[in-house]
């Protein structure tokens, strides 16, 4: 919204977004796949994933701080009255700053969870739930610091907010215990399988590896475990990046669509995508024209309304992905009827007009998105293989949450416009926001089905 306003992109030129988010939309959508593709190859006695989570956090950092000084412009809480062509370049680039530091972060991060070896299997969807407890959290964190603006102005509110994500970088920089990458990948208890994978012996002291277990493999048929303690151990090597591998990698880029459940997991969570951003990017102007009330601004109403949907949020993601756990892992039965309650609810705010009921509505709303984002991450680590290509495929996967941040806005645009002004003149006022409720409902109804096309697990219960 910040951008928007900072480029006097107003409400009758809302499809003009598309252009605002198109920079930062192609560099989310290029860059997870070839940073998780380099650092896979990465190979530092810092290891592979932790020098691109520091650059992340580094840039994201820098980022945020000069964006604030874009919005500084002589007006502080009045963003866009004296804007300048320095505030808007300023601004523009600083938010791809922003999206590239973001993706270096996240596609190495998201790689770390997979090849934990704290984290087996069975506690995916465990980990999955905390980590959708704690991004809703964020997401609060980060709503809750844009009331600082009026009073303290773009550049102090900036400033704290990257304070606060370089912290909460850094916590998992220093406790996340990855082993030095030197040409050879120590794979961890429980987490080798046969297949075509070479492997290689080398000497315990060559590794420096402080791990008691690691495992051995004579080959690909073969694997036992040994202590450090023992003479020899053989380790996994994976290529290091050169021209060569790059140019191979980049040429087997889309190589997990060739995965049945992977495939049908893609498309179901850019579904799913699109119903959300559907409701977010839109709610500000519902609440205007349906439901405001007198004392209130629409910025306030609508935020009252993110309350209920982040508390009940919050509650299911923790539950849900434990629960997923103790039933074997069960994923898809909650993830089918997540889609189905949210598609329901969806219609509901289409025929609404009271603020108290809407209210209810997000309540259980986020009740059902928090099952979602408790399983979206345990669901792919189910259907991954556990190769050579974490990060990549991670990286590929992160697309499908791009893809409707860039297009879900501007098709709601012209769906709520268009069918606005047909409301007006058949005398059905709402009609724009029922067609675009009933359209998110639709996109939700798909996912769910999509969904039950996965072999990862079964069903029922």
């Amino acid at each position: 919204m910040f951008i928007c306003e900072e480029l006097r992109i107003d409400r009758p030129s809302r499809n003009k977004r598309f252009y605002c988010n198109l920079g930062g939309g192609i560099i989310a959508i290029v860059s997870p796949p070839l940073i998780g593709m380099i650092s896979d190859r990465h190979s530092s006695r810092f290891g592979r994933r932790r020098p691109y989570i520091v650059g992340g956090i580094l840039l994201n950092a820098g980022a945020l701080i000069s964006m604030g000084f874009a919005g500084d412009n002589g007006s502080e809480g009045e963003a866009g009255t004296n804007a300048t062509p320095w505030n808007v370049a300023l601004l523009i680039i600083s938010f791809i700053l922003i999206c590239f530091g973001y993706n270096l972060m996240v596609t190495a991060f998201n790689a770390t969870v997979f090849e934990n070896p704290i984290v087996p299997k069975d506690m995916f969807g465990t980990s999955s739930g905390i980590i959708g407890a704690l991004s809703i959290l964020g997401f609060g964190i980060g709503t809750a610091l844009g009331t600082m603006v009026t009073p303290f102005g773009y550049v102090s509110t900036y400033v704290v907010l990257a304070v606060l994500t370089s912290i909460a970088g850094f916590i998992t920089v220093c406790t996340y215990k990855e082993e030095r990458s030197d040409g050879y990948e120590v794979l961890p208890q429980g987490r080798v399988e046969s297949g075509s994978q070479s492997y290689v012996s080398v000497s315990s002291s060559e590794l420096n590896d402080e791990d008691d277990m690691l495992i051995i493999a004579d080959s690909v048929s073969h694997a036992e475990t040994k202590t450090e303690s023992e003479a020899q151990v053989r380790v996994r090597r994976f290529e290091k990046l050169s021209w060569k591998v790059f140019v191979k990698n980049l040429a087997d880029m889309w190589s997990p669509f060739k995965i049945h459940d992977f495939r049908w997991v893609f498309i179901s969570r850019l579904f799913i995508q699109m119903g959300v951003y559907t409701v977010q990017e839109f709610l500000f102007y519902w609440v205007e024209d349906i439901i405001p009330m007198e004392g209130l601004s629409t910025a306030t109403e609508t935020s009252f309304l993110f309350i209920p949907v982040g508390l009940t949020a919050f509650i299911s993601a923790l539950v849900v992905g434990k629960l997923s756990d103790a039933l074997g892992g069960k994923r898809k039965v909650f993830l089918f009827w997540s889609c189905m309650t949210m598609a329901l609810l969806s219609i509901l705010l289409s025929v609404t007009e009271s603020y108290v009921i809407a209210m209810i509505i997000f309540a259980f709303f986020g009740f059902a998105i928090g099952v979602f984002m408790s399983l979206d991450y345990a669901i792919v680590c189910d259907v991954l293989p556990d190769d050579e290509h974490v990060a990549r495929n991670l990286g590929v996967w992160h697309i499908s949450i791009v893809l409707p941040q860039l297009f879900a806005a501007p098709l709601a645009g012209v769906i709520l416009d268009a069918f606005q002004k047909l409301g007006k003149q058949t005398g059905v006022g709402n009609l724009g926001y029922i067609v675009l409720f009933v359209s998110t409902a639709f996109y939700f109804i798909v996912a769910a089905l999509l969904f039950k096309k996965t072999y990862c697990d079964t069903f029922f219960l």
